[in-house]
């Protein structure tokens, strides 16, 4: 039985909703319509994964070569607040756009958005490459942005559909992408600095080829999915924004993804800065060797999800969400010791941060597992729901950006390490009630 559509809508076209009295047909019109994405699961997914891996070495690559582009500029010595504004700057179009983009990928076909997304990406880095000054730098960075925006909540969106019907499958999908996009930015990390430290600002070209890739993988393998019969954008907006599980939980994300923003976009400028009396992992370090520490730091957290991921069905994604935070603790506590020590003490210190990476890395898979548990209340919607995923990371990563940079021009190494701290314990607090609300309806249901 097909559904009647909304007075008006286009002939072959879903609409923008069923009317009223045919909502429960929803469902299986957007499983027909999502039929093709099904029946190639095995290659849409992978293809939709490799599509999120080169997307986030293309941009993490070109956000670490930019601070040493923007540093050469200023012959050594930039600005801490020019490199968090510059390198907030594709996440905060990112943020912008990507709930528009995704809804506009469940209404007009998810394809066009994963294949059209990177192109962007890639005209964004050629103009990265033409740019000579860092004002203009910020400008091409800001059209780098719209590239996650329409592909990142797309590719969440699809997968979110194909695992709809198995939570075990869903976590490790959850896993899998997180993985695929920590993969991504360790490459970024590796390619960047090489790439820059080889070929100046030839480097960019060979990024601007890395969107370009993914944009090909999407078009070759990803199934095209007819437009959906997305809901209402005022009722999808009250969903969202009115009480309930999203909104309580969004702060909590932004929070976690403002932690990774404020060290992704100042790290390895400080690690390049030259020596800064009184700290200690302040020492002017070579470029090959910082892409070295970073790719290093990622591995570790990619080991994390792999063991934190299988957890994810047992514990629930809020309870595991609140237990990895801790870890964040044990990681800036370490690298806070080690920036006043003798260098002789790194020897204990690093791996008690890289054990405190580990224990942190069980957030990422939780969170996007949790994301997908409540796009089952909008089917049509996956994308536009999924976009929050997006929203929350540029928007984590464009506040820790800037106020990274902020805090390291305040106090260098110790300034980033002191705000860390701040972020993870307020994400801590912020989950304290999205476990309460979680623990009602379970107490409930054990007390009955």
């Amino acid at each position: 039985m097909v559904p009647s559509l909304k007075p008006g809508a286009a002939p072959g076209h879903p609409g923008d909703v069923p009317v009223p009295g045919d909502a429960a047909v929803a469902p299986d019109l957007v499983a027909e319509l999502e039929q093709g994405l099904r029946s190639t699961v095995r290659v849409s997914i992978p293809a939709l994964l490799t599509g999120t891996a080169l997307i986030r070495v293309a941009a993490s690559g070109v956000t670490v070569a930019v601070q040493f582009y923007v540093a050469d500029l200023a012959h050594g010595h930039p600005h801490g607040t020019t490199i968090g504004l510059v390198g907030a700057a594709q996440a905060l179009t990112e943020m912008v756009f990507a709930p528009f983009m995704a809804r506009y990928a469940d209404r007009l076909g998810r394809k066009l958005f994963v294949v059209g997304g990177p192109l962007i990406g890639m005209l964004g880095v050629l103009l990265v490459a033409a740019s000579v000054h860092s004002q203009q730098i910020f400008a091409a960075r800001l059209l780098e942005g719209v590239a996650a925006a329409a592909f990142v909540p797309t590719a969440l969106g699809a997968i979110a559909a194909a695992t709809s019907q198995s939570f075990r499958i869903r976590a490790r999908a959850s896993g899998a992408f997180e993985a695929a996009t920590l993969a991504g930015y360790a490459g970024g990390f590796v390619l960047g600095p090489f790439a820059y430290h080889y070929l100046g600002r030839g480097g960019f070209l060979l990024l601007a080829a890395v969107y370009l890739a993914a944009g090909l993988v999407c078009l070759r393998f990803v199934a095209h999915v007819p437009p959906l019969p997305v809901t209402r954008l005022s009722t999808l907006l009250r969903d969202v924004v009115g009480p309930g599980p999203i909104r309580g939980f969004l702060p909590a994300w932004i929070g976690t993804f403002a932690l990774l923003g404020a060290y992704g976009s100042n790290l390895a400028s400080l690690l390049h800065h030259a020596p800064v009396p009184g700290q200690g992992l302040v020492h002017h370090l070579d470029p090959r060797l910082i892409s070295l520490i970073l790719v290093i730091g990622i591995a570790v957290l990619v080991i994390g999800i792999a063991l934190w991921t299988p957890w994810i069905p047992r514990l629930g994604p809020v309870r595991q969400m609140r237990r990895a935070v801790p870890g964040a603790w044990v990681f800036s506590v370490a690298l806070l010791l080690a920036n006043h020590l003798p260098h002789i003490a790194l020897i204990a210190l690093l791996p008690v941060a890289a054990f405190g990476i580990l224990w942190l890395a069980g957030f990422g898979p939780a969170a996007v597992a949790y994301l997908a548990n409540c796009s089952e209340a909008h089917t049509a919607d996956r994308s536009a729901l999924m976009s929050f995923y997006t929203v929350t990371l540029a928007a984590g990563g464009a506040l820790g950006a800037a106020l990274g940079g902020l805090a390291v021009s305040l106090a260098s190494f110790d300034g980033l390490v002191v705000f860390g701290l701040l972020l993870v314990t307020a994400t801590f607090l912020l989950l304290g009630p999205l476990a309460r609300r979680e623990r009602g309806p379970a107490a409930s249901a054990t007390a009955a």
